[in-house]
């Protein structure tokens, strides 16, 4: 049987149909096993049950400009589908792919917009994926990015790796998520080569402070690995297909919790530590060569135990191993480590002398080995609390 090739007239008679529908990509979140949140994805539903997948119609949708028609019509039909989600967990977060050819004009904003102004959404709950490569080849998308990023909504860079310019792009654009590309997620089993590239962009984007999803997922091998690399969110097959959402539904009224490790998490917390007393180190040296003259330390070190990176993790998701040894012997000498790094900055600004500085030199070496044996010691007090063997 010759099959009929999808026309321009097909698309427009399925959106008139309601014959789109959004199917659902669990996301889970690698630091607490637990549902964080889905993708949306379209799927053409024929009357006859038939599923036409995306990369059979978009392509064509496009390349005419209807996209923008679907988009439209299909954020309703996501809010609609939101409200429902998050009457069962308010706390998950919801993204849509968008094209670029979306922000050629503001009306995809402004319905953005106006959806949040009438409360029918929660904007930190909806997040916008686009590709690399679609926002390289149309201008003006900034403007509207920067919009949505203004009124709260989340900004994601898909497929991160496949293009020549996504570094380039996470500075100049306002991302608050970076999704690894499924291809490079995929082989890293079996690549020493895409191995240290998904761990060096995990670490990389670890250190712009935004989140990390891998996509791709297809093993619990995989799914394994990336929680020891420090992976914030994960997406793929082994955890689940996308779903209708029924299927969907069911799967947050279950609860499902999946395994995570500390690991992973712990070894980003030493190598933030280690970073932070070498910004502390070089910051007063750089002063020390001012001589005391009244000069701004461009790029500061964090000054406040609680807000940097090892302090947030300590405060906020590290409190569910409160009542362990080595996590509640950590926070007093962590905090004595900032006390003690603010007095070097103090001192060195002051124009005190060389020997001087060493003593405070010391004290933060001092208070940093102690810092680093408590986070060895609790990664082994840890370990045996793991849901990985």
């Amino acid at each position: 049987m010759i099959e009929t090739k999808i026309q321009l007239k097909d698309l427009v008679a399925a959106l008139k149909n309601s014959e789109f529908v959004y199917y659902y990509q669990p996301k889970v979140s690698m630091v607490t096993g637990e549902l964080s949140g889905a993708e949306a994805l379209i799927r053409w539903k024929k009357p006859d049950g038939t599923i036409i997948p995306p990369c059979e119609f978009i392509p064509l949708a496009e390349s005419s400009g209807f996209i923008n028609e679907i988009t439209l019509s299909m954020f309703q039909q996501l809010i609609v589908d939101m409200s429902i989600i998050h009457d069962l967990n308010d706390s998950l977060v919801i993204s849509f792919n968008a094209s670029a050819k979306d922000f050629v004009n503001n009306k995809l904003t402004e319905v953005i917009r106006n959806s949040i102004t009438n409360k029918l959404i929660v904007p930190d709950r909806l997040e916008v994926e686009l590709t690399e490569t679609a926002i390289l080849k149309t201008k003006g998308v900034e403007v509207y990015l920067r919009q949505l990023e203004n009124i709260g909504v989340h900004i994601a860079m898909d497929d991160f790796g496949t293009g020549f310019s996504s570094i380039d792009m996470l500075s100049q654009l306002p991302f608050s998520c970076v999704k690894i590309d499924q291809g490079v997620v995929s082989r890293m089993e079996d690549s020493d080569k895409d191995f240290s590239i998904v761990e060096s962009s995990i670490r990389m984007v670890h250190d712009l402070d935004l989140t990390v999803v891998a996509e791709g997922i297809e093993t619990e091998r995989t799914y394994k690995i990336l929680v020891d690399m420090g992976c914030s969110v994960g997406q793929g097959y082994w955890m689940s297909r996308p779903l209708p959402l029924h299927e969907f539904i069911n799967l947050v009224v279950l609860k499902r919790q999946w395994p995570t490790s500390t690991r992973g998490l712990l070894c980003m917390a030493q190598l933030d530590h280690m970073k932070w007393r070498k910004a502390i180190i070089d910051g007063a040296s750089f002063l020390i060569s001012r001589k005391g003259k009244n000069t701004a330390l461009r790029g500061a070190p964090e000054l406040d135990s609680s807000a940097c990176r090892l302090g947030k993790w300590y405060y906020g998701q590290g409190r569910k191993f409160s009542g362990t040894k080595h996590y509640d012997a950590l926070e007093e000498p962590h905090r004595c480590l900032y006390q003690a790094g603010m007095e070097l900055l103090e001192y060195a600004k002051s124009g005190a002398s060389k020997k001087e500085l060493i003593l405070y030199m010391r004290k933060v070496s001092e208070q940093s080995i102690i810092v680093i044996n408590l986070l060895h010691e609790l990664e082994k007090e840890l370990f045996l609390i793991d849901d990985f063997d």
